[in-house]
C-alpha cells in the first residue's frame, strides 16, 4: 500500500501500489500546478480509498468537465475529476505520494500546450495532444 496526502493531511489516498509511470501535462492549468498525474482507470496504481469529499473545493475550467480539485485547508492540488454521474477519480497528483522514488519511475510527456517545453526530462517520446491549438499568445496575454 502507497500513501498520499497534500501538506496538512486533510486529503488523504491510498493506491495499491506506486506508480510505474506518471504524466507531465504541459498545459496552461498543468503546468501552473506542477502536478505529475497518475491515472488508476488506467491501471498505473489503483486507488483503494479516496478523500473526503468536504476536505477539497474545486476548480472547473471551461464547460466545467474536469475539476481541479485543491485541499481546503493548505491549498495543494490533489486530484482532478472527470465530472460525470457519479463523478470518478480521473488523475491523482504524485507529486503527494513522499516514497515515490524518480528514479525508478518513468514520466512521460504529453504537449497539451502545443509547445514542447517541459521542465521534466524523459527518454520516451513526447505524446502529441488530442487538444486544438490555440492562437499564439499576444503581448497582452497571461497564458
Amino acid at each position: 500500500m502507497v500513501k498520499a496526502a497534500c501538506h496538512c493531511g486533510a486529503v488523504r489516498f491510498e493506491l495499491e501500489a506506486q506508480p510505474a509511470w506518471v504524466l507531465d501535462c504541459n498545459c496552461t492549468l498543468c503546468r501552473r500546478y506542477g502536478g505529475l498525474w497518475i491515472y488508476p482507470r488506467f491501471g498505473t496504481a489503483n486507488v483503494l480509498e479516496g478523500p473526503d469529499p468536504d476536505a477539497t473545493s474545486a476548480y472547473r475550467w471551461q464547460e466545467g468537465d474536469l475539476a481541479f480539485q485543491h485541499c481546503k485547508t493548505c491549498g495543494c492540488v490533489t486530484h482532478i475529476l472527470a465530472m460525470s454521474d457519479p463523478p470518478a477519480i480521473f488523475a491523482v497528483n504524485a507529486r503527494m505520494i513522499p516514497t515515490l522514488d524518480p528514479a525508478r519511475t518513468a514520466v512521460r510527456q504529453a504537449d497539451n500546450s502545443h509547445s514542447g517545453f517541459f521542465w521534466t526530462k524523459s527518454d520516451a517520446a513526447v505524446i502529441p495532444s488530442r487538444h486544438p491549438v490555440m492562437p499564439p499568445p499576444g503581448p497582452d496575454d497571461w497564458r
